[in-house]
C-alpha cells in the first residue's frame, strides 16, 4: 500500500506568498472503529484525550482525535508513531480499521495569519484555544482547522486544495488599506 501521493497544489507551491506553506514531505492515515481506545491501549500509543484534542508528532506532525473512536495521523513517514500505527493497522483486528485520508494540508503562518483567515472565515480562529481541531468553512470549503500559535493548519479535501490555495494566496497578497 503507498503512504504517498502526489499533491494537487504542488505546481503552486513554487510561487508561494511566505504565509502560506505546504508540506510535501508528510504522510496522513486514520484509524477508526468502536474498539479504538481499548485497541491503542493494548499497543501503548497515547491518544488525545478528548475529541478535536491533538498532540504533536515529531517535527511537524499532529495525531488529532477526530471523533470518539477515530483519529488522524500526519508527519512524516520516518516518524516512529508512523512507523508503529502502520504495523498495528496491517494486523487483522476486529474493530478498528485503516482510513485513509482524502485532505491536502494547508498552512498560513506568521503575523498576519489571523488576519487573512479573519477574511476567508466566519469562526473566530484567533480565539480559538491552541492544539485543538475546529471544523468549519474557510472560503467556502470545508476544513478542519488546528491553531498552532501563529500558524493554523487547514485540512481540506484534495479536490478543493488548489481552489483555497489561491483565495488565501490572494488574501495574502492583497494589500490592506491604510
Amino acid at each position: 500500500m503507498t503512504t504517498t501521493r502526489k499533491s494537487p497544489i504542488a505546481h503552486l507551491v513554487a510561487a508561494a506568498p511566505p504565509a502560506l506553506y505546504h508540506p510535501l514531505d508528510l504522510v496522513k492515515l486514520g484509524a477508526k472503529g468502536p474498539r479504538l481506545v481499548e485497541w491503542a491501549e493494548q499497543r501503548g500509543l497515547v491518544l488525545p484525550a478528548r475529541i478535536y484534542d491533538t498532540r504533536p508528532v515529531g517535527a511537524e506532525g499532529v495525531l488529532a482525535r477526530v471523533g470518539a473512536g477515530e483519529l488522524i495521523l500526519e508527519c512524516r513517514p520516518t516518524d516512529e508513531l508512523w512507523v508503529r500505527l502502520n504495523a498495528a493497522l496491517e494486523a487483522e483486528e476486529t474493530g478498528v480499521y485503516r482510513v485513509e485520508q482524502q485532505s491536502a494540508t494547508l498552512v498560513v503562518r506568521g503575523d498576519d495569519a489571523a488576519r487573512i483567515l479573519a477574511q476567508a472565515c466566519a469562526v473566530d480562529l484567533a480565539g480559538a484555544p491552541a492544539e485543538r481541531m475546529v471544523y468549519t468553512q474557510v472560503a467556502g470549503a470545508a476544513c478542519g482547522v488546528l491553531p498552532q500559535g501563529d500558524a493554523y493548519r487547514l485540512w481540506v479535501d484534495y479536490s478543493l486544495a488548489a481552489y483555497l490555495w489561491e483565495v488565501l494566496a490572494a488574501i495574502t497578497c492583497a494589500k490592506t488599506p491604510g
